[in-house]
């Protein structure tokens, strides 16, 4: 079906070119630049569909959401944003708001979701109040947009919730920007894992959220008293039912293969998902959130920083541990050193420390051990099994690679210095970074 999009965003340019995609998928547009003319529109009973940017003449279009609203309850709305923050996401499902996309967006996700907006719309959501807007999730990359968009779907939803994500992501946050975010804000978040007495757990939740973090650790009994929670709260009427949230680092579905997770219960708490990325699938929000810790370990009116090469150094880190072991770093950096500009060899001189500890006696000797086994099957091997010509050069190519990547990593990237560190000539670093492709 066609539709009458009314357009408002205060960028010529991004006006312009949604107008004419819009207009080629055969739908019509009235374009504005302010959210006045198009609260205006909207309430005259112009328009099927409500296409708009955030921020437009320096106010948000959230201020003028609640009297279209209230003019027009059931046209649906689609918030297009350049600031994508968890914020933008929540006010976007504290509002009458279809589906949010943030910017930079593909024109065919646009025309997707004005196609869905014509077919549907979202029910009524109760408004939260400022109050519960406490629990910001830092980022802006690309990787967090679709965690944005799921908790502005699902926050005031009923149904349950399952978070993936690595340890140390954030999937706690993610559960309680659920909660916070939604009708059930002003009832209890009850995180437990114990629901062997049904009536008593569900007195306690009182048709609030109920969090179970990583689901995949109940045992048996535990699961099958969860599953008798789910079905006697079937019972209860909407508004009073509780929703139950759960997190897991695990494959769910693997372990109902392996016999030791219930499929029963798989189905019943896997009904909406999000899917929280690692931090080192996040771009630059390294250094966001490394300022920001910094910023609250120091507390208001403190002007302390890192310096641009700290921040490389933190950017390059792989951070197996997640947001939390960067928090963690951040935390014993601002005790540990009272300096206002925390420096990149502080930062190094903290992972070098990490390292050591990482690699005490045991370890190095267990590593001793395994190398020596796999020289000696080397040894075992033929020719055309080996990728390099001769034992020698395939024993080498083994330990190169990491082992300049380690140099690049200490030295944040500074090959003078990792040459330094190496003990070799800098045109030889140079030439063995060429030769195996190191970025």
């Amino acid at each position: 079906m066609k539709y009458e999009i009314l357009l408002a965003d205060d960028d010529d340019s991004i006006r312009l070119v949604l107008s004419k995609t819009l207009t080629r998928a055969g739908h019509t547009v009235k374009a504005t630049d302010n959210a006045q003319t198009l609260a205006k529109w909207a309430s005259s009973g112009i328009g099927d569909i409500i296409l708009t940017d955030v921020m437009m003449g320096g106010s948000e279009v959230f201020e003028t959401l609640p009297e279209i609203v209230q003019d027009r309850p059931d046209i649906p709305i689609i918030i297009i944003s350049a600031n994508n923050t968890v914020n933008t996401a929540l006010k976007s499902g504290q509002h009458k708001v279809f589906e949010y996309v943030p910017k930079p967006f593909d024109l065919e996700e646009v025309t997707q979701a004005v196609a869905r907006a014509g077919k549907s719309v979202n029910p009524s959501k109760k408004k939260v109040k400022p109050s519960n807007l406490k629990l910001p999730m830092i980022g802006r990359s690309s990787a967090m947009q679709p965690v944005y968009r799921a908790v502005s779907r699902f926050a005031s939803g009923d149904l349950p919730v399952l978070i993936q994500g690595e340890v140390g992501t954030g999937k706690d946050l993610v559960a309680r920007l659920l909660h916070d975010g939604g009708h059930r804000s002003n009832r209890p978040f009850l995180r437990t894992n114990e629901f062997s007495n049904t009536s008593l757990t569900l007195q306690k939740v009182n048709g609030g959220d109920l969090y179970i973090d990583e689901i995949a650790h109940l045992n048996f009994d535990q699961q099958e008293a969860l599953l008798s929670f789910l079905t006697e709260s079937e019972y209860i009427p909407a508004f009073d039912r509780p929703r139950v949230i759960s997190s897991t680092r695990k494959n769910l579905r693997a372990l109902v293969d392996d016999g030791v997770f219930r499929d029963d219960l798989l189905f019943r708490i896997n009904v909406a998902e999000i899917r929280v990325p690692a931090l080192s699938d996040r771009d630059q929000d390294v250094l966001e959130l490394a300022e920001s810790f910094l910023a609250l370990q120091s507390g208001s009116g403190a002007s302390r920083r890192f310096s641009s090469e700290a921040l490389d150094v933190l950017a390059r880190h792989n951070w197996p541990g997640n947001v939390r072991e960067l928090e963690n770093m951040v935390r014993r950096l601002s005790l540990l050193y009272s300096d206002d500009v925390i420096t990149a060899d502080m930062v190094l001189e903290e992972f070098n420390k990490e390292l050591g500890g990482k690699l005490g006696d045991r370890q190095v000797g267990k590593f001793e051990d395994l190398l020596e086994l796999a020289c000696a099957r080397l040894f075992n091997l033929s020719s055309n099994e080996l990728d390099c010509e001769t034992p020698y050069q395939e024993a080498i190519s083994w330990i190169e690679k990491p082992l300049l990547l380690e140099a690049l990593k200490r030295t944040g990237g500074n090959r003078v210095k990792a040459a330094e560190l190496l003990g070799i000539h800098r045109n030889t670093l140079r030439t063995r970074i060429k030769s195996l492709k190191i970025s």
